[in-house]
């Protein structure tokens, strides 16, 4: 009938209408030819991710997932779809119900799936959305964390890993601790091809509350007088076949006014695990600082550096400062440790340990990291060389107290064949020794 023709569906604003004594037929030859092309497209594009994922070894990521949303054009006329069919064989479309466009990722360039950048993370980023965007499928660098979220992780073959955000520092209103600092986000992985991303730096923490003890109740409510300044993030994995493995973050600084202080550790350098990369190194232990008589200032440990496997580990960042002021202690951050390597190469050598100084209360430098070793599984590699050991500390405070310096650290081991590392040297300490080796020295007088 003449009089019952209908819009069946649209191609690029193209209307086709048939009778309804053929509407069945037409309908289903134009949807499995548009069903036909968008399939072949797809599956083109999902052959293509195979094929790369063939390539990959065994110990290489786990590959990302994408949804990618596929629309239709294909649509009918009638009450509800927005378009409607007038008796003469002419569509109508009702311009007052058109629905919106639907935001697609595109394949390729920025933010693409299959290859393109990951996108940053906004500077007024909250929760998930401060992690950096993920690059496409094949290729792409991963887009940079923001406020302690982690840095987007690479293409698969080529892209360096995106840096992790730093993370935020304490906040303090009305004689209250609001948030504590936060964790600095991790660096992305690196593609086959590329460096991995820097680890965020920690929060730090500067506390001026004066809280006093109540007696009376099982607490000690003082303690909200202390600072924790929050650790860095760690430095990303550098490419399987070639590339080198990001920093990590430094941690973050601590002060308080009238209470106990404690720097945040540094993250750990990301890996190298190829022929001729550098692993990353460890982030510097945060600084701290205490004032009040009785309380202490520790800084914060330096993280290790990242394994190489035949190129060169990375080095351990250096231990923390402690500022114990007046009247409060003093204690160095640790050295972190270097990184390993495998059958060739050279290891990272350790972190020096954080000097101490104070007035009123004893000083105590930080110990060194160790050196890494040439080392593969539980037995000693090739001809690889051993890293150095971390210097120690020095402890410095009045002449009435006691200044200790720290330990050097130990050097890492060669290889059957390579060298080893050297041992660090003591820090050294000033002020009163400590009883102990005054009643040895009196002794070895005594003796004389």
């Amino acid at each position: 009938m003449r009089g019952d023709s209908c819009l069946i569906t649209t191609i690029r604003g193209f209307y086709f209408v048939g009778r309804h004594s053929k509407n069945v037929a037409r309908s289903a030859t134009i949807r499995a030819y548009l069903t036909a092309g968008v399939t072949a497209g797809v599956t083109g594009a999902a052959m293509a991710g195979v094929g790369a994922l063939t390539l990959i070894d065994d110990h290489a990521p786990a590959p990302v997932r994408y949804e990618v949303q596929l629309a239709s054009t294909g649509q009918d006329c009638g009450p509800g779809t927005g378009l409607s069919c007038d008796g003469n064989g002419d569509a109508q479309k009702i311009a007052a119900v058109d629905a919106p466009a639907v935001a697609v990722r595109p394949m390729i360039g920025p933010g693409g799936w299959l290859y393109g950048d990951g996108a940053d993370a906004a500077d007024d980023c909250t929760g998930s959305a401060c992690n950096g965007g993920n690059a496409g499928l094949l290729g792409g660098n991963g887009g940079d964390g923001a406020n302690g979220g982690s840095g987007g992780r690479a293409g698969l073959y080529f892209g360096n890993g995106g840096d992790g955000g730093d993370g935020v520092d304490a906040v303090y209103e009305n004689g209250k601790l609001v948030s504590a600092a936060t964790r600095g986000g991790n660096g992305g992985a690196a593609g086959l091809f590329g460096n991995g991303g820097n680890g965020g730096n920690g929060g730090s923490n500067a506390n001026t509350l004066d809280v006093p003890n109540n007696p009376d109740t099982p607490t000690d409510e003082s303690t909200a007088n202390n600072a924790v300044g929050a650790a860095g993030g760690t430095g990303g994995a550098g490419g399987r076949i070639s590339g080198n493995g990001g920093a990590g973050g430094n941690g973050g600084d601590a002060s308080s006014a009238h209470g106990s202080s404690r720097g945040g550790s540094g993250g750990a350098g990301g890996d190298a695990l190829n022929r001729g990369g550098t692993a990353g190194s460890g982030g510097n232990g945060g600084n701290a600082e205490a004032d009040a008589t009785g309380k202490s200032a520790t800084g914060g440990s330096g993280g290790a550096g990242g394994d190489g496997s035949r190129g060169t580990g990375g080095d351990g960042g250096d231990g923390g400062s402690a500022d114990g002021g007046a009247g409060a202690s003093a204690t160095g951050g640790s050295g972190g440790s270097g990184g390993d390597i495998g059958h060739s190469g050279q290891a990272g050598n350790g972190g020096d340990g954080g000097d101490a100084d104070a007035i009123g209360g004893d000083a105590t430098g930080g110990n060194g990291g160790s050196g890494g070793s040439s080392v593969v599984g539980t037995s000693p590699g090739l001809s690889g060389s051993g890293g150095d050991g971390g210097d120690g500390g020095d402890g410095t405070t009045s002449p009435t107290k006691t200044g200790t310096g720290g330990s050097g650290g130990a050097g890492g081991n060669g290889g059957l064949f390579g060298r080893d590392g050297d041992d660090g040297a003591d820090g050294t300490g000033s002020g009163t020794p400590p009883a102990s080796a005054s009643s040895t020295s009196a002794s070895d007088s005594a003796s004389d």
